[in-house]
């Protein structure tokens, strides 16, 4: 089981304890992220209430969060699909092999025909 870290980190001028299982400089760096994001959209509008800008910016993560969750989604999807064209790649691969060697042994085959026949 994994040691729970716990840390204070200020996020837009208040301190805020956190407890988890992440490592402290994981908490920071999430802390840090949500500081910026609040202070950026301050700056764009300096009249919003800290809550309206806390909702702002819970509303713009969880934005990112869901298209970033849909990305993930159609790259696992077209790695799956490229692993399936990869093994069935593969499998026409090995039945050329097999069908190249047969027709190298029949050309040797009619080679050696030949040779006897024109004897």
């Amino acid at each position: 089981m994994s040691e729970k870290t716990s840390a204070t980190f200020r996020i837009y001028g208040h301190d805020y304890s956190f407890s988890g299982v992440e490592s402290e400089e994981y908490i920071q760096k999430v802390c840090y992220n949500v500081d910026k994001k609040m202070r950026d959209f301050r700056a764009k509008d300096p009249k919003l209430n800290e809550t309206k800008l806390a909702i702002l910016t819970a509303v713009n993560v969880t934005d990112e969060l869901f298209k970033n969750k849909a990305l993930l989604d159609e790259t696992i999807l077209d790695l799956k699909k490229y692993k399936e064209e990869a093994f069935n790649l593969k499998s026409k691969a090995l039945i050329c092999e097999k069908e190249n060697e047969y027709l190298k042994d029949e050309i040797q085959r009619l080679k050696i025909e030949l040779a006897k026949n024109g004897k």
